[in-house]
């Protein structure tokens, strides 16, 4: 494509077969962008058209790109009209389409927060053939409000903070030597599904350290901190101590907005989930950390994040440990939970 898309009134309907003709997924795309740049109910129908049918010339996962990416740009209109009669019919099967039409609906909940009209039913038929997005509420809770107002890129990607940056941000407990205790006398756990879930939103990207453990005895919430980390055997843990790293204390909201970060936008090199996916992934991550079953909604897994105590851990460059870099995309997280004596410890690196 040169990419010279001005359209006439009369053009929507010829760029299907434009887009047909195209050699590459991103030349799809730009024939998608202008038609998304219309915001006419025309417009909008060949752009779902084209995201629903066309077959990407990149195979599957060029199709999963072109299917999520139109979603995102066609819930990035100002407003939502010319979007809701693409939702007027139920589907009888998840085909393409309806992969479509579930991606824009979870991009326009997330945006805009859809309270009836034909959403709620389209929703309920996804659910009905068994559809994951339909899961999500059709609005963004006030507890994702940095998911909804953050104005994420297909770009987008986590940044490194370094330990004094954290202490800038967060505040941070002193260490005290019952957390070091308790950290060395910490008894590793086997978790498999859950730790497959936790690292899910980064994909198959960078490197992941996702690690699970009983401490010997309930903690005193002032004894969570560094010195308690330090104490932990983990690679992302070793070597550390807590002149090297710095343990702040955070909330769970915090948590879900880098997991939906990472899964959306897919890091340096990885495959962007866009925001529907990217929610999902992300909660799924959070439900995952505290050991939550999915049949716990969205608003009870909001309270019971505020039961859980949460640290975001930075670790110096080159003190010590060498699987931290700080020089691309590293988060760091732990949390304990209700009871005081679980502990997950959560890190992502896209350093090799």
């Amino acid at each position: 494509m040169n990419g010279d898309h001005e359209l006439s009134d009369r053009e929507p309907a010829r760029m299907y077969d434009r887009a047909v003709a195209c050699t590459s997924t991103g030349d799809v795309l730009g024939v998608v962008e202008a038609l998304c740049a219309r915001e006419t109910r025309d417009a909008t129908e060949w752009a779902a058209r084209i995201a629903g049918e066309v077959v990407s010339p990149d195979g599957p996962a060029g199709g999963r790109r072109l299917v999520r990416w139109t979603a995102w740009r066609l819930a990035r209109r100002p407003s939502r009209v010319a979007l809701e009669p693409l939702f007027a019919g139920l589907p009888e099967r998840l085909d393409r389409a309806a992969e479509f039409r579930a991606c824009l609906l979870q991009e326009m909940a997330l945006r805009f927060g859809l309270d009836g009209g034909p959403y709620v039913a389209y929703r309920e038929r996804l659910a009905e053939l068994g559809h994951p997005l339909a899961w999500l509420p059709l609005a963004s809770l006030d507890f994702e409000r940095r998911l909804r107002d953050g104005g994420w890129t297909p770009g987008s990607m986590l940044g490194s903070l370094r330990p004094a940056q954290l202490r800038s941000r967060y505040a941070e407990v002193p260490p005290t030597a019952a957390g070091a205790a308790a950290g060395r006398g910490a008894r590793e756990v086997r978790e498999v599904a859950r730790g497959a879930a936790v690292v899910a939103p980064f994909g198959e990207e960078g490197v992941q350290d996702v690690r699970f453990y009983v401490l010997p005895g309930p903690l005193d919430p002032v004894d969570w901190n560094a010195a308690l980390l330090a104490g932990l055997p983990a690679p992302c843990l070793e070597g550390t101590s807590t002149r090297t790293m710095a343990a702040v204390h955070t909330t769970a909201d915090d948590v879900l907005c880098d997991l939906f970060v990472a899964a959306f936008g897919g890091g340096v090199w990885g495959e962007p989930r866009m925001g529907a996916y990217g929610r999902l992934l992300a909660w799924r991550g959070l439900y995952a950390l505290m050991g939550l079953g999915a049949e716990v909604s969205p608003y009870d897994a909001v309270r019971r994040a505020a039961e859980h105590r949460w640290l975001r851990f930075a670790v110096e460059r080159h003190g010590g440990n060498d699987w931290f870099f700080g020089d691309l995309t590293d988060i760091a997280f732990a949390v304990l939970d209700p009871g005081r004596t679980r502990v997950v410890v959560l890190a992502h690196t896209e350093t090799d």
